[in-house]
Order: structure tokens, then C-alpha cells, then sequence
């Protein structure tokens, strides 16, 4: 071999490199631009909707805030009549995080305002999350980039490109050919309050298709008191009101360990959890398929059980008693 030839190889090599890396890019861009939505499921579609009703409604206003717990478990209505002004539920999956929860209304308070907060038990032991939930989230509901970390938001961007690619790619084989939707999570599925009601009226599930509560350990995390804070300064700042409670949870998922631990070092920071979380357990058969998803004579339970622990506590004006 001469000595041109070898010399030129590595510029070859380079070339095909570059080619390769423009064709990939550009596909890529594409995918993005044009691409289909990244999953059939459009559940998480609901955050547009919820962040629009948060930005228009007037104070005073309740904003409930928390995962799907608050999603499946809330009795907005109820909850309308008894404080007497309308409430927004902004709940959706707790995999999106105590930080972008509190991202997502901070700015977006009035005086005279009552948020709400029922995080679910593992927001407290990872309050910050960077994960597919996102993606899934930003794909439906572009605002949402917004409440995220501007570091974070390349990562969504590639992730979306490379996931519209491949819904793309299933569409063209035929593999979503007559995949119909999702009876539930869909974003259809929830009242004009942001209550997922979709679920109310089908059969229950049986115990083997239940999914129990995944608790992570440590069960809270040294982020957790800075978010928290931030949430409850932002609060202070627009004349509102901060109300941190539990959410309603499955018997056979209960930890009181837990509960203990976030009690303590809550209360310590200045943070009292709301209520008795003994009061916000129920059987197993009053959840639809998760642990944390309230059929609906529970949910109902449930928002009775938080009026009264909110009028009890003197800190919140009730029009019924």
C-alpha cells in the first residue's frame, strides 16, 4: 500500500463519518418537526389544559398540586362548594416531580389563593426527576418546557426527536394499526376542575391487576426541604395560602415509617403536614388499578375527609360546615 493511500484513509473515514452524522441529524430534524406524537396514550395532553384554567382563573382560587393521587383522587366539585371558589387540579404523575409541580404554579398565584399540596410519598424521597415522564409531557403540553430547568431542556428536545422517529417508524409498519385508546388515560378523561373521572363508571380491577406503591428509600431526600421552601415563599410573596397534606393511599401499600420520617422533618422546617395519614388510607378495594388511584366513593371519602381537616384547622375560610 503507498504511502498517499494510507495517508488518505483516515480523511475517508472522517468523510463517511460526517455523512453519516449530517443524514442522521437531519433525520432527526425531521422526526421532530413532522414526526408523530411520541405515544398512542395523549393522558399527559391534560397538562396544556390545566396549565390554560391555572392561568385564567381569578383569585381567590384553590390550586391543588401533586401526582396522580390528586389526578384520580380529588372531588373538585366538592371541594368548590365547601371553600366556595373554583379550584384547578393540577395533578398528573408523580414521576414529574416535586420540582416541576412547584415550577409549574409558583408564578401563576393571587392573593387570597389556597394551594393545596398532596405529593405523593416518593416525591419527598426524589423530588427532582429528569425522566420519560417529561418527554411525554413536553411532546403534548410544549408549556411545560417552560417549568423546566433550561439545563434539562436539550436532553427533552433529543428525546423527542428520537422518539417522534420511532412513532413514526411503528406508523409506517403498521405496528399502532388498530391500536385503539386507552379506556383512562387519555386527556379527555378529566373535568373542567382537572379531575381524571374516566374511570369512574367501569368494573373494578381484581387484586392481580392492582399495582402497589414502589417506596423509595431514603425517604427524603436533603433537595426536598429547598423545594419546599421555594413553593412556600412563592406563596407568601402573591398573598396566598400553603396547605401540605397526605395523599390517600392503598392499606397494603402503607408505611408508617415513612409517614413518620416526612412528618418530622416537615414539621422541624417549619412545615406540618395537614390531617392524620391514617385518615387518608383505604382498602385496597377502593383503588382502580394503582395504589394511589381512587375509585369513586373513595375519592370522595377522601375530599370529605380533607374539608374537614381544612375548616377544623382554622387556618382556611369554609362556606359550609
Amino acid at each position: 500500500m503507498s504511502s498517499s493511500t494510507s495517508s488518505s484513509e483516515p480523511l475517508r473515514l472522517l468523510l463517511r463519518a460526517a455523512v453519516g452524522g449530517c443524514l442522521m441529524a437531519a433525520i432527526l430534524f425531521l422526526g421532530y418537526h413532522d414526526g408523530h406524537e411520541v405515544a398512542r396514550v395523549d393522558y399527559h395532553g391534560a397538562t396544556a389544559v390545566k396549565e390554560a384554567r391555572l392561568a385564567a382563573l381569578p383569585s381567590p382560587k384553590v390550586v391543588v398540586i401533586g401526582g396522580s393521587n390528586t389526578a384520580f383522587g380529588m372531588d373538585s366539585e366538592l371541594l368548590e362548594r365547601a371553600l366556595c371558589r373554583p379550584v384547578v387540579n393540577m395533578g398528573i404523575h408523580g414521576g414529574l416531580g416535586m420540582e416541576f409541580m412547584v415550577n409549574e404554579v409558583k408564578g401563576r398565584l393571587g392573593p387570597g389563593d389556597l394551594v393545596i399540596a398532596a405529593f405523593e410519598l416518593s416525591c419527598y424521597a426524589k423530588p427532582v426527576t429528569d425522566n420519560e415522564v417529561h418527554v411525554l409531557t413536553a411532546d403534548l403540553a410544549p408549556g411545560a418546557l417552560d417549568v423546566m430547568p433550561w439545563y434539562r431542556r436539550p436532553r427533552i428536545h433529543v428525546a423527542l426527536a428520537i422518539m417522534r422517529c420511532q412513532a413514526a417508524w411503528k406508523h409506517i409498519t403498521g405496528e399502532w394499526e388498530g391500536a385503539g385508546g386507552d379506556r383512562v388515560y387519555r386527556a379527555d378523561g378529566f373535568n373542567t376542575q382537572g379531575d381524571m373521572v374516566a374511570h369512574l363508571g367501569l368494573p373494578q380491577r381484581d387484586a392481580a391487576r392492582q399495582s402497589p406503591v414502589e417506596h423509595v428509600m431514603p425517604a427524603f431526600h436533603r433537595a426536598t426541604l429547598p423545594v419546599v421552601r421555594e413553593l412556600a415563599d412563592s406563596v407568601a410573596a402573591h398573598g396566598a395560602r400553603l396547605v401540605v397534606t397526605w395523599p390517600a393511599i392503598a392499606a397494603s401499600s402503607r408505611r408508617p415509617d415513612i409517614e413518620g420520617t416526612i412528618s418530622t422533618r416537615m414539621a422541624e422546617a417549619g412545615y406540618p403536614l395537614l390531617g392524620d395519614p391514617a385518615t387518608y388510607v383505604f382498602p385496597d378495594t377502593a383503588f382502580h388499578d394503582t395504589h394511589y388511584h381512587l375509585r369513586a366513593a373513595g375519592r370522595r371519602l377522601r375530599t370529605e375527609r380533607l374539608i374537614h381537616d381544612l375548616c377544623a384547622s382554622g387556618a382556611v375560610e369554609c362556606c359550609v360546615k
